[in-house]
């Protein structure tokens, strides 16, 4: 057999670190080793597994499907030593959890409740307070577990890519755009908006918003998004949010759901923990990152069908 375990793992590592540099530190090679071991993976394939493109190394077809197996064979190995690991009469340890913005907790606590029911010796802590800023907690090893956006990474920490979240814009059904199939950045000039937290708000205007020279009316963060719904209910703005966070609210004929822009806007999340040998946290991470990608089809889920905006044709 030419796959080998480290060969998966060395794959995983390239695209989830974005590069070898990083991969290396995270599977404890040089560049060079890595680099070496990567050609030995290609010439026992005959396949190229990367497209080099100056620094950026961009999966081929044969690349794809090596990390596709990677990422099915390798959380059952480690859930496999997990269980195996268990002793009954023992706590198997805790893991200290926070997420970087709030409405994470719309969907965590379901992958939270499945992992416990497989490992009940495994205690959970979610943190809540102390950690402003919660890169600096995680390398002050007051966290085992970060949940972060891919707006926020550092070497010193393995990443594990969860989901990736369509952003969309939440409206009164009254509302001027709630009628639209999508919006344009000028639809957003002079609006109120209204945020669970800074991170939607800082990938609309950086990608959408910015370039277009369009400013919003004002921006206000509020963590309940029921308190943010009820704001938009009635008229006071138009709310950014996550669509699997929103999903549990919107059910009502009140408000309209719009794509922002044709194509979508979305956001990385991914799970941060310092580089660890401990099995319990890496088999935790693994099979959040399982349940989240199983939940989300491709990385996206799909456009919600929750009194979607009417065609005006």
């Amino acid at each position: 057999m030419n796959l080998e375990l480290r060969h998966l793992r060395l794959v995983q590592a390239v695209v989830e670190e974005g590069g070898v540099t990083s991969a290396g530190s995270r599977l404890g090679l040089s560049q060079s080793a890595l680099s070496h071991q990567l050609s030995d993976i290609e010439q026992r394939l005959q396949a190229a597994l990367f497209h080099r493109t100056g620094k950026r190394l961009l999966l081929t077809p044969a690349g794809e499907r090596v990390l596709r197996a990677a990422r099915l064979v390798l959380p059952e190995l480690e859930r496999a030593e997990l269980d195996l690991s268990q002793n009954l009469t023992q706590s198997l340890g805790t893991i200290r959890l926070a997420a970087e913005c709030s409405t994470c907790y719309q969907w965590l606590p379901g992958v939270l409740r499945k992992f416990k029911r497989r490992y009940p010796l495994i205690e959970f802590q979610i943190v809540t307070r102390g950690v402003e800023n919660i890169v600096h907690s995680l390398l002050g090893k007051q966290l085992d577990v970060a949940i972060l956006t891919q707006g926020n990474r550092t070497r010193h920490f393995q990443y594990t890519e969860l989901f990736a979240e369509e952003l969309m814009i939440v409206t009164a059904a009254g509302h001027r755009l709630g009628e639209k199939q999508f919006l344009r950045p000028k639809d957003f000039s002079g609006e109120m908006l209204f945020a669970a937290s800074s991170l939607g708000p800082d990938v609309l205007m950086q990608r959408l918003l910015r370039p277009a020279g369009i400013r919003l009316g004002d921006l206000k963060e509020m963590p309940a998004i029921e308190a943010l719904l009820e704001l938009v209910r009635t008229g006071f703005g138009i709310a950014l949010l996550g669509r699997r966070s929103m999903q549990p609210y919107l059910t009502q004929a009140e408000f309209r759901v719009i794509p922002v822009t044709a194509r979508g806007l979305f956001r990385q999340w991914n799970a941060a923990i310092r580089p660890s040998k401990e099995l319990h946290i890496k088999a935790f991470v693994e099979t959040l990152a399982v349940e989240l990608r199983a939940g989300s089809g491709n990385g996206t889920l799909a456009r919600p069908r929750l009194r979607p905006a009417r065609s005006r044709g």
